[in-house]
């Protein structure tokens, strides 16, 4: 399950952050928002998130001009379901809008896209369970406290497949972040280190 392009739904300081993230990390990015006024400030700030990151070292011109080339706009979710191979809702945390919106992933989707929940308080699995693919559902946690900002978390429905997972964690790790696993609870893995999951080769490693 290879992805190649991001779609963010909800141009939210939240998807901000996961859509310069994608950018930087060499995906196509696709940033959506039904106001045009939230949806133009918002490429406005990834820009600057960019020329930001090129004043302290972090990038290159050349990266910088890659990111911003990358970057694309789609007004309704419909729009951005349309071709993405990863679609992530970065809206308000209201079990009502995220269901709608996972039920438009649902009929607008190309086949085998994954379709990813920022929430940090509603159940995945209720989620994933108004679509007819729940194995490609799944949860990602963007955390933005220090000390826990470069983390990332992924967070396992009941049907969520391996494939799912593994290439949802392969996103994470090119976005240079530390992936850790969490259950599908309301709790974060942040003071809750029993939560942490690892994967056979990461145990290999230690060994």
């Amino acid at each position: 399950m290879e992805i190649k392009t991001i779609a963010i739904v909800g141009a939210t300081d939240l998807g901000r952050r996961i859509a310069h993230a994608s950018a930087i990390a060499g995906y196509r990015t696709i940033l959506e928002d039904i106001s045009p006024v939230a949806l133009e400030r918002g490429i406005r700030r990834i820009a600057q998130m960019l020329g930001e990151d090129l004043a302290l070292g972090k990038i290159n011109a050349g990266a910088r001009d890659v990111a911003l080339a990358s970057l694309g706009t789609a007004n309704t979710a419909e729009d951005a379901s349309r071709e993405a191979d990863l679609i992530i809702e970065a809206v308000s945390d209201e079990l009502e809008m995220k269901l709608e919106l996972f039920t438009i992933f649902d009929k607008f989707a190309k086949p085998g896209a994954i379709f990813a929940s920022t929430t940090t308080s509603l159940s995945i699995t209720d989620i994933a369970g108004v679509t007819f693919c729940p194995e490609r559902c799944v949860g990602i946690h963007f955390l933005a406290d220090e000390p826990c900002a470069n983390r990332l978390e992924l967070v396992r429905g009941r049907e969520t497949s391996e494939a799912t997972f593994t290439a949802c964690r392969e996103v994470g790790l090119r976005m240079g972040k530390e992936v850790v696993i969490v259950p599908d609870i309301q709790e974060f893995a942040t003071g809750w280190p029993k939560c942490h999951v690892k994967y056979p080769e990461d145990s290999a490693t230690e060994s």
